[in-house]
């Protein structure tokens, strides 16, 4: 099993974190990388609502949401059609509290096997999904939180006559 890790610190309360990222389809909302997330109709029956990602390079991702748990603020979900060449893949976004702060832990993980003939990619599949998926959106949700920058007024024109 190969394995992503990504965690961030948040300068916000862990609710509010919450409301930004605990709806399964807010990804574009937050993630620099990914332009959007619609609803699919399941063909057939099966766990959780599933989602299609579309990033900007255009590459395209079908995924089931596994388990939603709001009170623990985390929700789990699987990999279903992707071009990462991944199977028995399993995600998790967690939202933690720092009570001595005021700020918020959110971790972004994932487990996964490589499909044949890619074992030998293991190393490289882990760190383009920690650096390029996983640390790059959790980077774009911290900056949703940061205060705008100050206004700096435009110095007074000067008419020549």
């Amino acid at each position: 099993m190969a394995e992503a890790y990504a965690s961030q610190l948040i300068q916000a309360p862990a609710d509010v974190v919450w409301d930004r990222v605990g709806g399964f389809d807010s990804l574009p909302r937050w993630h620099p990388g990914v332009v959007s997330s619609e609803r699919v109709t399941r063909p057939e029956a099966g766990p959780g609502p599933l989602r299609r990602l579309t990033t900007r390079d255009g590459e395209v991702y079908l995924e089931a949401r596994l388990e939603h748990d709001p009170h623990a603020r985390s929700y789990a979900y699987t990999l279903l059609e992707s071009p990462l060449p991944v199977r028995d893949h399993l995600a998790k976004l967690r939202v933690t509290p720092v009570t001595a702060t005021g700020q918020t832990f959110v971790e972004w993980s994932a487990t996964f096997s490589l499909t044949p003939g890619h074992e030998g990619e293991a190393a490289a599949l882990c760190q383009w999904i920690r650096e390029e998926f996983f640390a790059r959106g959790l980077r774009g949700l911290a900056h949703t939180f940061l205060p705008p920058p100050p206004r700096v007024s435009a110095p007074e024109l000067e008419w020549r006559r």
